[in-house]
């Protein structure tokens, strides 16, 4: 009906020469580029040649033409900025045997107009005017008409829609798609229709399938500060409503995302939660709610994930009753990834962190690690006592092989990083903190980081409260107690459980008995779970900051972590764990199995000579002191006389090591000066459990008892058969 009236303002003209058809009128790039000149285009097309001369009420006008598919010819020309049309003004244009009326909006003005969506095609209907929004093909287009920048999604390409939002801040914003991109952009924080913040951005988008339907919609500023419109179908009233417009997205450097770094979630527990599988964090330096997560992947994964929490780190307000002076703050955002968006676990996902709307991140990229095994080998990087000062270039050999490595994803599943950040995460006012958040984006953002605190991430109050609020880690929630300082976790990575305890009250003996109680007994719990999975998760390895044993006779630590640790020590024998990761010490250390201080040497469960390259089925962890990643705080006079649980020490340089797990009975691991490029120390550790053994002997028993008997039962069978047909041969 609306086309209709529309139609009937156009006069027909006879001409002599020229039969035309599927005259147009389409707007220009002046409306949807920063330096466009045509302000409208002028075609129609004809099956026969036409002569006549046509103009804009004065304005002669020369048409080029071009032969389509040999069938017709299509007749094209542009009016310019340049040729003083003037804006909402009424001009009759002659085209072939119609007369058409044309009145250009203005770009910045305020007139009311109307947006017709007809055949799938998009118009503005300027009074009497009628004008095809045209452009090539696109899944998002945008023209800017009478200060509403009209964002039209055909498709719900999130990344383009956010490119055409980033830029013209005094335009009213309105995005006219259907209700699944609507729900999409829920994370933009953009959408009038789907929340009403206090900080109402004036954006909408209408979710009425405007663009795959006959539909109208009139627009109308009444000011700078209302905004009205009205939706039409059918030429009936739908609804009608006025916005009101404030403060658009106020965006700055204080919203330049940092520190990003990848955790695992709450999948890789015993809780196996598939709407927790990674969690992304980074920082910024204000509360900036309208950051987004872009992911995608080379398999059709494309979203754009919403904040899921942000955390306040106020510094001021952590020791406002103490003695101690802080002015640091800074917000935490975390992202969430669940299985609808890590639909392929072990392959390898993209992702751009928006601190706001125009303010993006880097490309990165990670591998999602596997749960569960996949019978192929896998390599873990195990490292601590890492800053990231650089003033004595300690820790850049470090920070430059991990660089070095990041686009490698398929070499290392996690980092385990054991302990001491920053060298303190709180020193100079949080400063030296943030620095290490800033830097450590180098290995953080690539890979995830499984991480266990030492004493140098405790804080002034010994709370852990930068440490807490900066690390996520997939604690177990009934163990999730300010007393308990998140002290306990546990995940399942492939063939290993790997679990992550601090106590640094323990060996710091500021604990009392029912708290040390209370922590043995949340490692037995696991323990006891661990072992009854055993079958499919052989392996368990236990990280802390604190060695069990190491070798610098003058450090407390290294004389009395044993005696201290025993109740955990006694489990972790009792429970064969493999191998226990610390750092604490400022060097690698490879220990002996030892129990209580004694040696497992003579026992038969060590071999391969002096420097026991092989150790298996030992009766205690192997214990390694991984603190050789790279800090300023103290230099060690390594090598350290060694005691007689030592294997192995090395010297000053940086290093990391590596762990590949093989198969269920077999790990390797070396050690890797980062100077040098050397592997300094490795070993076999080789686990052929006798439960395992009995295990398999049973199950091949049984087999044999099970054929034994159906052996009989045949044998038997055949008898009955061969007597009856010998009995019924006997008959007369």
């Amino acid at each position: 009906m609306f086309l209709i009236f529309v139609i009937a303002n156009i006069h027909f003209i006879k001409t002599q020469n020229c039969n035309s058809f599927d005259e147009e009128m389409i707007l220009g790039d002046y409306y949807y580029k920063v330096e466009g000149q045509t302000m409208v285009k002028l075609q129609y097309k004809s099956y026969e040649e036409c002569l006549s001369n046509y103009k804009i009420d004065n304005i002669q006008l020369k048409f080029e033409s071009g032969l389509v598919d040999n069938l017709y010819c299509l007749y094209q020309t542009q009016i310019y900025l340049n040729q003083s049309l003037q804006i909402n003004k009424d001009y009759n244009i002659t085209l072939g045997k119609k007369q058409l009326i044309l009145r250009l909006p203005d770009k910045k003005g305020q007139q009311p107009f109307s947006l017709l969506n007809q055949f799938g095609n998009s118009y503005i209907l300027n009074q009497q005017s009628i004008i095809n929004l045209m452009m090539e093909e696109s899944q998002v287009t945008s023209f800017k008409i009478e200060s509403i920048k009209l964002i039209l999604i055909h498709k719900c390409n999130i990344n383009k829609i956010v490119k055409h939002l980033s830029d013209n801040l005094d335009f009213w914003l309105v995005m006219i798609g259907d209700v699944n991109c609507q729900m999409q952009l829920t994370h933009l924080q953009y959408d009038y229709f789907i929340s009403q913040l206090e900080s109402k951005e004036i954006t909408f988008l209408k979710g009425n399938q405007f663009i795959k339907s006959k539909s109208r919609i009139e627009f109308q500023i009444h000011n700078s500060s209302f905004l009205q419109f009205k939706s039409y179908k059918d030429d009936e009233l739908i609804f009608q409503e006025t916005i009101m417009k404030s403060v658009l997205v106020q965006t700055s450097d204080n919203c330049i995302p940092f520190g990003q770094r990848i955790s695992l979630g709450y999948y890789y527990t015993n809780y196996d939660q598939s709407d927790d599988i990674i969690d992304i964090t980074y920082n910024t330096q204000s509360y900036c709610p309208q950051g987004f997560l872009h992911i995608f992947d080379e398999n059709g994964i494309d979203q754009w994930i919403k904040i899921r929490e942000t955390r306040i780190l106020n510094m001021s307000k952590v020791y406002e009753n103490s003695s101690h002076q802080f002015s640091y703050v800074t917000y935490i955002n975390i992202v969430s990834l669940n299985s609808y968006t890590i639909q392929r676990m072990g392959q390898i996902y993209y992702y751009e962190i928006y601190g706001a709307i125009d303010i993006k991140s880097s490309k990165y990229q990670f591998k999602v690690p596997l749960k569960q095994d996949d019978q192929k080998i896998h390599k873990i990087i195990f490292f601590g006592d890492m800053d990231s000062n650089w003033t004595g270039n300690k820790s850049r050999e470090t920070f430059d092989w991990f660089e070095s490595i990041q686009y490698n994803q398929s070499d290392y599943d996690v980092l385990i990083f054991e302990g001491d950040m920053a060298y303190d995460l709180e020193s100079l006012d949080c400063q030296q903190g943030d620095w290490w958040l800033r830097n450590m984006t180098t290995f953080s953002s690539y890979y995830p980081l499984l991480s266990t605190p030492g004493n140098h991430d405790s804080g002034a109050n010994h709370e852990f409260d930068f440490y807490r609020m900066s690390f996520l880690s997939p604690e177990k929630s009934q163990y999730n107690t300010r007393k308990n300082y998140y002290n306990f976790y546990s995940v399942d990575l492939g063939l290993v459980h790997y679990i992550f305890y601090n106590p640094t009250n323990v060996v710091y003996n500021d604990s009392n008995q029912q708290e040390i109680d209370e922590m043995v007994q949340i490692m037995k719990n696991d323990l006891d779970q661990a072992n009854q999975n055993r079958e499919n998760v052989p392996w368990i390895i236990v990280n802390s900051h604190f060695p069990m044993y190491c070798s610098d006779s003058s450090d407390d630590q290294c004389s009395q972590n044993f005696i201290a640790l025993r109740p955990f020590a006694d489990l972790f024998s009792q429970y064969n764990v493999a191998i226990y990761m610390s750092a604490h010490q400022h060097n690698y250390e490879r220990d002996a199995p030892f129990i209580n201080n004694q040696s497992q040497v003579n026992t038969g469960l060590i071999t391969d000579g002096p420097q026991q390259h092989l150790i298996k089925n030992s009766a205690a962890p192997i214990y390694i002191v991984e603190g050789s990643a790279g800090q300023e705080y103290y230099t060690p006079l390594v090598p350290y006389e060694s005691q007689p649980y030592t294997i192995y020490q090395t010297g000053y340089n940086d290093g990391i090591g590596i762990m590949t797990i093989h198969n269920s009975t077999h790990i390797y691991f070396e050690q890797i000066d980062l100077v040098t490029k050397e592997v300094v120390d490795y070993f076999w550790c080789v686990q052929e459990r006798q439960n395992y053994v009995n295990k398999a002997l049973n199950i091949f028993l049984w087999t044999l008892l099970g054929l034994f008997i159906l052996t009989i039962l045949g044998i038997g069978v055949f008898y009955l058969i061969r007597r009856q047909k010998i009995k019924e041969q006997l008959l007369p």
